[in-house]
């Protein structure tokens, strides 16, 4: 896996030279490190500097001022039985981490789905969005503005002109939102392969130049309001979704749950009210699970997903209840919930060659999984961590467990 070091001041950012040349990137990279190792006198970067041809065109569209890459550790769970669409597939789930025990607690949870005969996967494209925001003198002219948006004409100009400047970007829906003098507008869209917040931005400042900027007393205040909501948690992600929203269940016997969690129906589903449930209100979450974050933020690393919406994608529900087996016998219901996931298979990271070599490993056939699929694959990925950790604290094991495998002597 590869990650990548950014100058991030302003002294780092003129120390190297002007990119504007006509040098291939890979020699600029060769530059830098040069420049680096002489003026800073710095130490041996055999790791870090390592950087071949292919990996250098992250230089030109994934990283500026680059020097070097960082690799992390990359396993696979798996692979796992699931359906989605009615279509049954086996697929690994690749996790780039640095965090002992991690790919093993998500491989024994997905153990666990494939003896009770593979999780079930809904998935909706919510869409992408951005929400720019408008001021008018009064409240009366900005709730006329939302009137208007809500005009049937209205929205099919709004189509029209957004879709004009992509065949891979359709149009979905609205939402406005008056407070005081101003109107927040939230747009979402389908962005066929691609994550594509780039191309909404690109659409939106369209619309204003072309469309809406023409409509009496506007003023446009910013093309990003923070009601899309991008890169921070929020109930309206949670709530309207953004990306697309995942749901992952199945139901284990208690058979299952003894054997291969080693624990018991009644102890996991006390551990999930004590502590998903009470303890996350007690502390004001908003987010009632254990883990979400740790394996949507080593499965965006090893896809190649933009590695900010990990604060976006950890939001989510863990449910757990009481349920009746096919033979009579009882069980529990496990599911997860992911309403917020932006990801892609095109664009950004997508791109670089560790990532897609990775994706290409998933389906066990060389495809490179659909957006549809990464976030069908990642909700599996997310289920296996519940049910092994919430497992692991009420069987009492979990500290055992990250001695063994976290902490053991190198």
């Amino acid at each position: 896996m590869i990650l990548f070091l950014f100058a991030t001041n302003y002294h780092a950012m003129s120390f190297f030279k002007n990119n504007n040349t006509n040098a291939d990137d890979l020699q600029l990279i060769r530059d830098r490190q040069k420049q680096l190792a002489s003026s800073w006198k710095a130490a041996p970067t055999p790791h870090l500097f390592a950087v071949d041809a292919d990996l250098a065109a992250a230089n030109a569209h994934n990283c500026e001022n680059m020097v070097g890459a960082i690799s992390l550790p990359l396993g696979l769970a798996g692979p796992v039985e699931f359906e989605q669409y009615g279509q049954r597939e086996n697929s690994f789930v690749p996790l780039a981490t640095s965090e002992g025990a991690l790919v093993a607690s998500v491989s024994r949870g997905l153990k666990a789905i494939n003896q009770a005969g593979g999780a079930q996967l809904f998935v909706k494209n919510a869409g992408m969005t951005r929400a720019p925001s408008f001021a008018f003198a009064d409240g009366k002219q900005a709730f006329a503005f939302a009137e208007f948006l809500d005009l049937a004409e209205t929205r099919t100009k709004i189509r029209q002109v957004t879709e004009d400047g992509s065949s891979h970007l359709k149009f979905l829906a609205l939402q406005s939102f008056v407070r005081g003098r101003q109107v927040f507008v939230r747009l979402s869209f389908d962005t066929d392969l691609a994550m594509g917040m780039n191309m909404v931005t690109i659409a939106l400042q369209k619309l204003w130049e072309d469309f809406l900027n023409t409509y009496p007393g506007i003023q446009m205040l910013s093309l990003s309001s923070n009601v899309c909501t991008d890169k921070k948690a929020s109930h309206i992600n949670q709530i309207l979704g953004r990306g697309y929203s995942a749901q992952a269940e199945v139901l284990l016997s208690e058979e299952i749950l003894e054997e291969v969690l080693k624990t018991s129906s009644k102890k996991l589903l006390a551990t999930h009210h004590s502590k998903n449930q009470l303890g996350s209100t007690l502390a004001g979450s908003s987010d009632h699970n254990m883990q979400f974050a740790n394996v949507t933020a080593a499965f965006y690393l090893a896809t190649g997903q933009d590695s900010a919406h990990i604060v976006e994608a950890s939001q989510g529900n863990t449910i757990v209840e009481e349920a009746l087996m096919a033979d009579g016998s009882t069980g529990l219901y496990f599911a997860v919930h992911l309403s917020d996931l932006p990801l892609g298979s095109v664009g950004g990271g997508t791109a670089l060659p560790a990532q897609k070599e990775v994706r290409s490993l998933i389906l066990q056939n060389d495809d490179d999984p659909n957006p549809s699929k990464l976030a069908a694959i990642l909700a599996t990925g997310v289920l296996a961590a519940e049910i092994s950790g919430l497992a692991a604290l009420s069987s009492h094991s979990l500290a055992a467990a990250h001695q063994k495998l976290a902490r053991k002597r190198k």
